[in-house]
């Protein structure tokens, strides 16, 4: 049954009241004790990721404001249980209140699914520094914190502003606050780099989602600015690679990758990366290797980092990047063969000095053959965005290695 349908339908049987109402059974502060709103709660999860009426009429509900206030009071609560006496009663409450806080969790994530409105209104009612302070009950909890950090992709996705509230300072939620665990003062982001770097190969779920967030954090002015400050990336230098026969690079190799290639998309994260000593020959290694999903992600780093002016001696200097760019002419992959020609291009347009390695016999012959090649293959009816751009990279780099 089609859940968008289905909240339609409630509507129409109930009127928007009914829908409220519906809302309000769900989730009322302090509400999970009763089984009912329990069930009420996980019935809704799936109405709220596809429906943006039901994400609508959540809003109107104010079921934001009081799913985060659920959040708080839990947080209350494990304080609370962890200074009482009686191991076994103290753990089955913190159970339940760890159930109580992840069905909350998921709610938040579903309503923030592709909806600005609802990240806004979590934005204002300090999702972050709630996140901030039940951080050290998600680092004894894998389950929480995996529904921690999938609330977070999805709050931080296609959202600058919601990415830069981690790079702010937490404020307390309580007057007991002074004595957690978390430092006092030390934004979210600090956790999360901590999270990805010290997280141990068994819980590659975890690892693999903290990097996925910080891939949606680098967009942000502030988190890119928090990651150099605190040499983040100095970490993918130690990144050790496959040897002998298996030629598959690991999970958290292809999170470094996607997370470089996210940083490569601004000027200022091309020339982050290239200030890594020894980051290109890195990324050049890399590319050696097998990625079974997307096996061009490091061409496409290195092709964005040769649009930086400030880049681009580092990069002629680096015999193995120009070979790799000038190899991908003659590629079997077609998105290769268009990568490396965009590549090249990027390296000549408006820096002369580019000429001197570019026009040598081997790579001018790589693009004669290129052009004529893609020339003969296109087709004009059929003529794509994609094929227009790659037979002008091919006709100007003609053009500019002949002159």
């Amino acid at each position: 049954m089609d859940a968008n349908w289905s909240w339609e339908a409630l509507g129409k049987e109930q009127g928007e009241d009914g829908k409220k109402a519906a809302l309000e059974l769900t989730y009322e502060v302090n509400s999970f004790q009763d089984m009912v709103k329990k069930v009420a709660a996980s019935a809704l999860l799936p109405f709220l990721a596809v429906s943006r009426s039901a994400q609508k009429c959540a809003l109107e509900a104010n079921l934001i404001e009081t799913g985060l206030e659920q959040m708080k009071h839990v947080y209350t609560e494990l304080n609370l249980a962890s200074l009482k006496l009686g191991k076994a009663i103290q753990r089955k409450k913190e159970d339940n209140l760890s159930r109580e806080l992840k069905l909350a969790m998921q709610l938040l994530r579903n309503c923030f699914f592709r909806n600005e409105s609802c990240k806004a209104a979590a934005l204002g009612t300090h999702l972050i520094s709630i996140l901030h302070s039940l951080w050290p009950w998600l680092l004894m909890d894998n389950s929480l914190m995996q529904a921690a950090l999938h609330l977070l992709c999805t709050y931080t996705a296609n959202y600058p502003v919601g990415c830069a509230s981690l790079c702010v300072a937490s404020s307390s939620l309580c007057s007991f606050q002074t004595t957690q665990r978390t430092a006092a003062g030390n934004p979210l982001m600090h956790n999360i780099m901590k999270l990805a770097i010290q997280t141990l190969s068994e819980n590659g779920i975890i690892q693999q989602m903290t990097f996925n967030l910080l891939a949606n954090l680098v967009v942000s002015q502030d988190c890119k600015g928090v990651l150099q400050k605190n040499n983040f990336l100095q970490n993918f230098l130690s990144l050790s690679l496959p040897k002998g026969g298996n030629k598959s690079l690991s999970m958290l190799a292809i999170a470094w990758i996607k997370l470089l290639l996210n940083l490569s998309f601004g000027e200022d994260g091309q020339q982050m990366i290239m200030k890594l000593n020894g980051g290109l020959d890195q990324l050049i290694e890399m590319a050696k290797y097998k990625h079974r999903n997307n096996p061009d992600m490091i061409l496409l780093i290195l092709h964005n980092i040769c649009f930086s002016p400030a880049n681009k001696p580092k990069i002629l200097a680096n015999d193995k990047a120009v070979a790799l760019l000038s190899a991908c002419l003659e590629s079997d992959s077609l998105a290769a063969r268009r990568i490396g020609a965009s590549a090249i291009w990027a390296l000549l347009h408006n820096y002369q000095k580019a000429k001197v390695t570019l026009k040598n016999p081997s790579i001018k012959r790589r693009v004669d053959e290129a052009f004529m090649s893609e020339k003969k293959c296109l087709q004009q009816p059929q003529e794509s965005q994609e094929e227009t751009y790659h037979i002008k990279c091919l006709k100007t780099l003609v053009q500019l290695l002949s002159s």
